[in-house]
């Protein structure tokens, strides 16, 4: 029975290779399924469908439009007051009376409602750049992150060939007996690594188009297509350009708007003004020893003005609106120093990764070529055993996967400070 169920040596070889082959294969299957019926796409025109398509953005175009509607009701008049009165108003004849009265606020009232309506529009406008900002900032990170992880994808695939060539090499030395069992085992761990790292890497790449297609809310699947992965930035110490911050711009029109709200309490303690028109009937003897009937009609005009003789309730929304002032000031000195604060670290952050990146390009990575291609060389002159060559083309890969960090990290730094001067 242990003859019949022994699987010879090389025939097993066979079986293990047979199986990475159809992980590899499979992986490839999926990832053209997936990625077939995309459609490549730069990172201006992601970012422009992006503002186009943004529920959020569009909601605050549409929060504009209503606040600019709002102006025209800044002369908010009340109702007219129609009267009429019947009975013995002048004496014991039967008259009539019918008249009209309006009530309006001084003027500056009005004016100052104007002004709190135009500022509050204002800064509906304003938050419509905030969320085109925070849009670009978003787009950015999702077409950057799926760029590093094909970067990351390629390594992988590159390395996977590797190992595969001398898996083989390695499974036909054991048949041979001229490698023991922990080279090839070496050699199995090794490529079963990879294979797994290349599945979990397509299932982040799935994720992070998923997420590209959620920002920029289309029913087309987009794929980001860049010929240079490493974003490139002139780095400016410049303070002045975060005054142009959305967020900044924002509560400094708030402090505008407090202003003037502060103003329009103030200008309500003016009287309010009033005017009438009243015709009636006078019916008898007038005091011109003249009889009128119901047919003659005597008419009057009333002006009147209404002084506030209880203002507490006003003078304290005055003072809340003061408080309010304050508020808004402390907010835009702590929005300021928050920006700075932001940007002192993204530089210096951006400096230490830029300088990462560049220690890279100039030297790791030419060593990582020369050692991959040194302990080829040697391996293939039986210089080195298996498990010297694996140590160092594993530094190797080690050193190029690090480059793509690095690069990663910059580019957020970079997006970062992109973001915080409106660029």
């Amino acid at each position: 029975m242990n003859e019949i169920l022994k699987i010879p040596k090389q025939d097993s070889l066979k079986i293990f290779n047979c199986q990475f082959c159809c992980i590899i294969c499979l992986l490839f299957i999926v990832n053209c399924q997936f990625f077939k019926a995309q459609t490549a796409i730069n990172l201006g025109s992601a970012i422009d469908t992006a503002l186009k398509n943004n529920l959020t953005i569009k909601n605050e175009k549409l929060r504009s439009l209503y606040q600019q509607k709002l102006i025209k009701t800044s002369a908010s008049i009340p109702q007219a007051n129609v009267s009429g009165e019947y009975g013995q108003l002048n004496s014991s004849y039967t008259d009539n009376r019918i008249g009209i009265s309006q009530s309006f606020n001084f003027p500056t009232v009005y004016s100052n409602q104007k002004k709190l309506l135009t500022e509050e529009w204002k800064t509906s406008v304003l938050s419509i750049s905030l969320k085109e900002a925070d849009t670009k900032k978003m787009v950015r990170q999702v077409f950057y992150t799926y760029l590093y992880l094909k970067e990351k994808e390629g390594l992988l695939l590159k390395n996977d060939s590797i190992y595969a060539m001398f898996l083989e090499k390695a499974n036909l030395r054991f048949s041979t007996g001229e490698s023991n069992i922990l080279e090839k085992t070496t050699a199995e761990s090794q490529r079963g690594n990879i294979t797994m790292q290349l599945y979990q890497l397509q299932q982040d790449i799935e994720l992070i188009l998923l997420q590209f297609k959620l920002v920029l809310n289309t029913s087309t699947s987009f794929i980001p297509t860049e010929t240079n992965s490493k974003l490139n930035l002139e780095v400016t110490t410049d303070k002045s350009l975060l005054n142009q911050h959305p967020s900044l711009k924002i509560i400094e029109q708030q402090k505008k708007t407090s202003l003037i709200n502060q103003k329009l309490e103030k200008s309500r303690l003016m009287p309010d003004l009033n005017f009438g028109y009243y015709n009636m009937t006078m019916k008898g003897t007038g005091s011109d020893n003249v009889t009128y009937n119901l047919n003659t009609r005597f008419q009057s005009l009333q002006v009147g003005v209404g002084i506030p003789l209880f203002f507490g309730a006003q003078k304290a929304k005055i003072n809340s609106s003061k408080i309010n002032q304050t508020i808004s000031e402390n907010n835009y000195l702590q929005e300021m120093n928050l920006l700075q604060s932001q940007f002192n670290a993204a530089i210096r952050q951006y400096q230490a990764n830029l300088a990462t990146v560049n220690y890279f390009e100039n030297t790791a990575l030419k060593n990582a070529s020369l050692i991959s291609e040194t302990a080829n060389k040697q391996f293939n002159n039986g210089e080195l055993n298996y498990l010297e060559w694996v140590m160092l083309t594993n530094q190797a890969i080690s050193i190029r996967s690090n480059y793509l960090d690095a690069v990663k990290n910059l580019n957020e730094t970079t997006i970062q400070i992109n973001y915080l001067i409106s660029k």
